[in-house]
Protein backbone atom coordinates (compact mmCIF):
# COMPACT_ATOMS: atom_id res chain seq x y z
CA UNK A 1 0.00 0.00 0.00
CA UNK A 2 2.87 2.20 1.05
CA UNK A 3 4.43 1.71 -2.42
CA UNK A 4 1.36 2.55 -4.30
CA UNK A 5 1.10 5.92 -2.59
CA UNK A 6 4.77 7.06 -3.27
CA UNK A 7 4.34 5.80 -7.08
CA UNK A 8 1.03 7.95 -7.56
CA UNK A 9 3.22 10.47 -6.07
CA UNK A 10 5.97 9.97 -8.55
CA UNK A 11 8.81 7.84 -6.79
CA UNK A 12 9.00 4.42 -7.66
CA UNK A 13 6.64 4.70 -10.50
CA UNK A 14 6.97 3.77 -14.27
CA UNK A 15 9.44 5.76 -16.17
CA UNK A 16 9.44 5.83 -20.47
CA UNK A 17 11.78 6.87 -22.98
CA UNK A 18 11.95 7.77 -26.39
CA UNK A 19 14.92 6.18 -28.12
CA UNK A 20 15.56 7.13 -32.09
CA UNK A 21 18.25 5.81 -34.23
CA UNK A 22 18.93 9.70 -34.31
CA UNK A 23 18.43 13.10 -33.91
CA UNK A 24 18.97 14.61 -37.43
CA UNK A 25 16.62 13.75 -39.92
CA UNK A 26 15.22 15.26 -43.40
CA UNK A 27 12.02 16.75 -44.16
CA UNK A 28 10.13 14.24 -45.70
CA UNK A 29 12.38 10.86 -43.50
CA UNK A 30 10.64 8.54 -41.64
CA UNK A 31 11.20 8.72 -37.78
CA UNK A 32 11.77 5.37 -36.69
CA UNK A 33 12.52 4.14 -32.86
CA UNK A 34 10.95 2.19 -29.60
CA UNK A 35 9.82 3.67 -26.82
CA UNK A 36 10.40 2.05 -23.45
CA UNK A 37 8.35 1.75 -20.59
CA UNK A 38 9.86 0.60 -17.73
CA UNK A 39 7.69 -0.89 -14.65
CA UNK A 40 8.61 0.60 -11.04
CA UNK A 41 7.80 -0.80 -7.90
CA UNK A 42 4.09 -1.23 -8.22
CA UNK A 43 1.61 -2.14 -11.03
CA UNK A 44 0.35 0.65 -12.67
CA UNK A 45 -2.72 1.33 -15.17
CA UNK A 46 -1.81 3.39 -18.56
CA UNK A 47 -4.32 5.09 -19.86
CA UNK A 48 -2.76 6.66 -22.63
CA UNK A 49 0.70 6.68 -24.56
CA UNK A 50 1.51 9.60 -26.98
CA UNK A 51 4.38 11.12 -29.15
CA UNK A 52 3.82 14.43 -30.09
CA UNK A 53 5.80 16.80 -32.51
CA UNK A 54 6.56 20.24 -31.30
CA UNK A 55 7.50 22.76 -33.40
CA UNK A 56 9.10 26.20 -31.50
CA UNK A 57 9.00 29.67 -33.16
CA UNK A 58 10.82 32.30 -32.43
CA UNK A 59 8.24 35.28 -33.27
CA UNK A 60 8.48 38.81 -32.30
CA UNK A 61 6.10 38.57 -29.54
CA UNK A 62 8.00 35.77 -27.70
CA UNK A 63 8.69 32.05 -28.54
CA UNK A 64 6.09 29.80 -28.79
CA UNK A 65 5.48 25.97 -29.22
CA UNK A 66 3.13 24.27 -31.41
CA UNK A 67 1.92 21.14 -31.45
CA UNK A 68 2.99 19.83 -35.30
CA UNK A 69 1.73 15.82 -35.01
CA UNK A 70 0.05 14.04 -32.53
CA UNK A 71 0.91 10.31 -32.43
CA UNK A 72 -0.93 7.97 -30.29
CA UNK A 73 0.78 4.13 -29.30
CA UNK A 74 -0.92 3.03 -26.75
CA UNK A 75 -4.54 3.29 -25.31
CA UNK A 76 -5.32 1.55 -22.16
CA UNK A 77 -3.18 -0.90 -20.46
CA UNK A 78 -0.70 -1.32 -17.56
CA UNK A 79 2.70 -2.46 -16.66
CA UNK A 80 3.63 -4.73 -13.84
CA UNK A 81 6.12 -4.02 -11.72
CA UNK A 82 9.82 -4.03 -13.05
CA UNK A 83 8.06 -4.99 -16.31
CA UNK A 84 9.87 -3.55 -19.77
CA UNK A 85 7.87 -2.67 -21.91
CA UNK A 86 9.27 -1.73 -25.50
CA UNK A 87 6.52 -0.02 -28.17
CA UNK A 88 7.33 0.80 -31.85
CA UNK A 89 7.30 4.34 -32.70
CA UNK A 90 7.57 5.79 -36.49
CA UNK A 91 6.56 9.22 -38.16
CA UNK A 92 6.93 10.24 -41.52
CA UNK A 93 8.05 13.79 -41.82
CA UNK A 94 6.02 16.44 -43.87
CA UNK A 95 8.32 17.34 -47.16
CA UNK A 96 7.24 21.17 -46.04
CA UNK A 97 7.33 21.36 -42.88
CA UNK A 98 9.96 23.82 -41.80
CA UNK A 99 13.66 22.94 -41.79
CA UNK A 100 15.55 23.62 -38.29
CA UNK A 101 16.97 26.97 -38.41
CA UNK A 102 17.84 29.79 -35.49
CA UNK A 103 14.06 30.69 -35.06
CA UNK A 104 12.50 27.65 -35.87
CA UNK A 105 13.57 24.13 -33.48
CA UNK A 106 12.19 20.70 -32.84
CA UNK A 107 11.56 18.53 -29.59
CA UNK A 108 9.53 15.02 -29.36
CA UNK A 109 7.66 15.22 -26.26
CA UNK A 110 6.57 11.65 -25.24
CA UNK A 111 3.95 11.65 -22.39
CA UNK A 112 2.93 8.33 -20.48
CA UNK A 113 -0.76 8.98 -18.82
CA UNK A 114 -0.85 7.03 -15.33
CA UNK A 115 -4.30 6.50 -14.06
CA UNK A 116 -4.48 8.29 -10.69
CA UNK A 117 -0.64 8.35 -10.62
CA UNK A 118 2.47 10.67 -11.64
CA UNK A 119 2.72 10.99 -15.31
CA UNK A 120 5.69 10.48 -16.86
CA UNK A 121 7.39 12.47 -19.78
CA UNK A 122 10.11 12.64 -21.90
CA UNK A 123 11.44 15.10 -24.00
CA UNK A 124 13.84 14.97 -27.10
CA UNK A 125 15.37 17.24 -29.03
CA UNK A 126 15.22 16.94 -33.02
CA UNK A 127 17.19 18.48 -35.96
CA UNK A 128 14.83 18.68 -39.23
CA UNK A 129 17.13 19.05 -42.25
CA UNK A 130 16.27 19.95 -45.91
CA UNK A 131 16.18 17.90 -48.57
CA UNK A 132 18.68 16.66 -50.50
CA UNK A 133 17.54 18.97 -53.33
CA UNK A 134 17.02 22.20 -51.47
CA UNK A 135 20.44 21.04 -49.55
CA UNK A 136 21.91 21.57 -53.48
CA UNK A 137 20.81 25.02 -54.18
CA UNK A 138 22.17 25.51 -50.78
CA UNK A 139 25.60 24.19 -51.69
CA UNK A 140 25.41 25.93 -55.35
CA UNK A 141 24.82 29.83 -53.16
CA UNK A 142 27.82 29.07 -50.93
CA UNK A 143 29.97 28.07 -54.15
CA UNK A 144 29.01 31.54 -55.45
CA UNK A 145 30.40 33.08 -52.69
CA UNK A 146 27.02 33.40 -50.28
CA UNK A 147 26.12 32.82 -46.76
CA UNK A 148 22.69 32.78 -44.95
CA UNK A 149 22.25 35.30 -42.95
CA UNK A 150 21.73 35.19 -38.79
CA UNK A 151 17.55 35.50 -39.28
CA UNK A 152 17.46 33.38 -42.47
CA UNK A 153 14.83 30.33 -42.60
CA UNK A 154 12.06 32.65 -40.40
CA UNK A 155 8.50 32.47 -41.24
CA UNK A 156 5.60 34.28 -42.37
CA UNK A 157 2.04 33.95 -44.03
CA UNK A 158 3.74 32.58 -47.25
CA UNK A 159 5.72 29.82 -45.23
CA UNK A 160 9.51 29.58 -44.92
CA UNK A 161 12.08 32.79 -46.48
CA UNK A 162 16.28 32.37 -46.52
CA UNK A 163 18.03 35.21 -47.11
CA UNK A 164 21.94 35.50 -48.31
CA UNK A 165 24.55 37.70 -48.51
CA UNK A 166 27.69 38.30 -50.78
CA UNK A 167 30.63 37.37 -49.22
CA UNK A 168 33.26 37.29 -52.60
CA UNK A 169 32.33 38.03 -56.28
CA UNK A 170 29.06 39.66 -56.11
CA UNK A 171 30.33 42.24 -53.57
CA UNK A 172 29.02 45.88 -53.35
CA UNK A 173 26.43 44.56 -56.37
CA UNK A 174 24.15 42.40 -54.29
CA UNK A 175 23.10 43.63 -50.57
CA UNK A 176 20.92 39.84 -49.99
CA UNK A 177 19.43 37.58 -52.05
CA UNK A 178 16.32 35.82 -50.66
CA UNK A 179 14.63 32.60 -51.07
CA UNK A 180 11.42 30.80 -51.10
CA UNK A 181 10.99 26.88 -52.35
CA UNK A 182 8.43 24.75 -53.10
CA UNK A 183 8.15 20.95 -53.82
CA UNK A 184 6.91 19.83 -57.12
CA UNK A 185 6.68 16.60 -59.40
CA UNK A 186 9.58 17.24 -61.63
CA UNK A 187 12.00 19.16 -59.07
CA UNK A 188 11.64 22.50 -56.97
CA UNK A 189 10.06 25.71 -57.87
CA UNK A 190 11.99 28.94 -56.69
CA UNK A 191 11.40 32.50 -55.73
CA UNK A 192 14.20 33.99 -55.41
CA UNK A 193 14.70 38.15 -55.05
CA UNK A 194 17.91 39.83 -55.66
CA UNK A 195 18.03 43.18 -54.03
CA UNK A 196 20.70 44.81 -56.07
CA UNK A 197 22.78 48.20 -55.57
CA UNK A 198 22.14 51.14 -58.30
CA UNK A 199 23.98 54.20 -57.02
CA UNK A 200 22.03 55.34 -53.68
CA UNK A 201 19.48 52.96 -54.73
CA UNK A 202 18.22 49.71 -53.63
CA UNK A 203 16.45 47.77 -56.51
CA UNK A 204 14.29 44.10 -55.71
CA UNK A 205 14.80 42.05 -58.45
CA UNK A 206 12.12 39.24 -58.66
CA UNK A 207 13.03 36.17 -60.60
CA UNK A 208 10.43 33.07 -60.79
CA UNK A 209 12.03 29.46 -62.12
CA UNK A 210 11.75 26.09 -62.24
CA UNK A 211 14.37 23.63 -61.44
CA UNK A 212 13.83 19.89 -63.08
CA UNK A 213 15.77 17.04 -60.87
CA UNK A 214 18.47 16.96 -63.36
CA UNK A 215 19.94 19.73 -62.68
CA UNK A 216 19.56 19.78 -58.95
CA UNK A 217 21.88 16.81 -58.71
CA UNK A 218 24.50 18.64 -60.91
CA UNK A 219 25.78 20.75 -58.59
CA UNK A 220 28.34 22.61 -61.04
CA UNK A 221 25.45 23.22 -63.67
CA UNK A 222 23.47 24.26 -60.77
CA UNK A 223 25.64 26.91 -59.87
CA UNK A 224 26.32 28.20 -63.40
CA UNK A 225 22.60 28.76 -63.89
CA UNK A 226 21.84 30.18 -60.35
CA UNK A 227 24.99 32.55 -61.05
CA UNK A 228 23.47 33.74 -64.40
CA UNK A 229 19.82 34.26 -62.79
CA UNK A 230 21.33 36.24 -60.29
CA UNK A 231 23.85 38.47 -62.94
CA UNK A 232 20.85 39.02 -65.38
CA UNK A 233 19.09 40.23 -62.23
CA UNK A 234 21.70 42.87 -61.66
CA UNK A 235 22.64 43.91 -65.63
CA UNK A 236 18.40 44.18 -65.49
CA UNK A 237 16.64 44.94 -62.45
CA UNK A 238 13.63 46.67 -63.83
CA UNK A 239 12.98 43.98 -66.04
CA UNK A 240 11.80 41.91 -63.20
CA UNK A 241 9.61 43.33 -61.30
CA UNK A 242 6.79 41.43 -61.61
CA UNK A 243 5.10 40.10 -58.37
CA UNK A 244 5.70 36.38 -57.16
CA UNK A 245 2.54 33.93 -57.69
CA UNK A 246 2.63 32.90 -53.94
CA UNK A 247 1.84 36.52 -53.11
CA UNK A 248 -0.82 37.08 -55.61
CA UNK A 249 -2.54 33.95 -55.08
CA UNK A 250 -2.52 34.36 -51.47
CA UNK A 251 -4.90 37.39 -52.19
CA UNK A 252 -7.86 35.06 -52.93
CA UNK A 253 -7.27 33.34 -49.53
CA UNK A 254 -9.25 34.59 -46.89
CA UNK A 255 -6.92 35.48 -44.06
CA UNK A 256 -8.98 33.87 -41.57
CA UNK A 257 -7.86 30.42 -43.80
CA UNK A 258 -4.14 31.57 -43.36
CA UNK A 259 -3.87 28.81 -46.01
CA UNK A 260 -0.74 27.90 -47.99
CA UNK A 261 -1.01 29.73 -51.29
CA UNK A 262 1.08 27.39 -53.37
CA UNK A 263 0.95 23.57 -52.44
CA UNK A 264 4.38 22.35 -50.99
CA UNK A 265 5.80 25.35 -50.42
CA UNK A 266 8.76 24.54 -47.61
CA UNK A 267 7.90 26.16 -44.10
CA UNK A 268 4.10 26.03 -45.46
CA UNK A 269 3.12 23.38 -42.87
CA UNK A 270 3.37 25.71 -40.59
CA UNK A 271 0.98 28.62 -42.00
CA UNK A 272 -1.44 26.25 -40.59
CA UNK A 273 0.09 25.43 -37.40
CA UNK A 274 0.70 29.30 -36.34
CA UNK A 275 -1.73 30.73 -38.71
CA UNK A 276 -3.37 33.00 -35.70
CA UNK A 277 0.11 34.25 -34.51
CA UNK A 278 1.79 34.44 -38.02
CA UNK A 279 -1.68 36.96 -38.83
CA UNK A 280 -0.66 38.76 -35.74
CA UNK A 281 2.60 39.47 -36.74
CA UNK A 282 1.47 40.35 -39.97
CA UNK A 283 -0.66 43.46 -38.48
CA UNK A 284 2.47 44.24 -36.38
CA UNK A 285 2.75 48.34 -37.12
CA UNK A 286 -0.74 48.97 -38.58
CA UNK A 287 -2.37 51.65 -36.30
CA UNK A 288 -5.73 49.71 -36.16
CA UNK A 289 -7.68 52.57 -34.74
CA UNK A 290 -6.51 54.83 -37.61
CA UNK A 291 -7.61 51.93 -40.51
CA UNK A 292 -10.64 51.84 -38.66
CA UNK A 293 -11.56 55.62 -39.18
CA UNK A 294 -10.60 55.55 -42.77
CA UNK A 295 -12.73 52.97 -43.63
CA UNK A 296 -15.93 54.88 -41.97
CA UNK A 297 -14.92 57.68 -44.44
CA UNK A 298 -16.03 55.45 -46.95
CA UNK A 299 -19.54 55.66 -45.90
CA UNK A 300 -21.27 58.89 -47.32
CA UNK A 301 -22.58 60.82 -44.41
CA UNK A 302 -21.25 58.12 -42.10
CA UNK A 303 -22.36 55.86 -39.01
CA UNK A 304 -25.89 57.78 -39.33
CA UNK A 305 -26.38 57.87 -43.04
CA UNK A 306 -25.49 54.00 -43.50
CA UNK A 307 -28.30 52.68 -40.42
CA UNK A 308 -31.15 55.28 -42.17
CA UNK A 309 -33.90 52.92 -42.68
CA UNK A 310 -35.11 55.56 -45.79
CA UNK A 311 -37.23 57.37 -43.78
CA UNK A 312 -34.78 59.57 -42.23
CA UNK A 313 -35.17 57.27 -38.61
CA UNK A 314 -32.25 54.94 -37.15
Amino acid sequence: MFKKILASLGKGAATVDLQCDNRNYQAGENIQGEVIIQGGEVEQKINQLTVRLMMNVVLKQGSVSKEVAHIPLVNRDRILSKERKVIPFHYVLPTNIPISRGTVSYYLDTHLDIEGGFDRKDVDRLVIQSQESIQSIFNAMSQLGFRETADSGKLDQYGQEFAFFPTQQYLGQVNEVEMRFANEESGIRVWMEVDCKSGYKEIEAKREFHLNQNVLEHEAELEKLLGKYISEAIEQPYAFSQPFSYSTNHQQVHTSQMGNAIPGMIGGLAVGVLGTMLLTEMMEGFDVEEMFEEATEDFDGGFDAFFDNGDGES
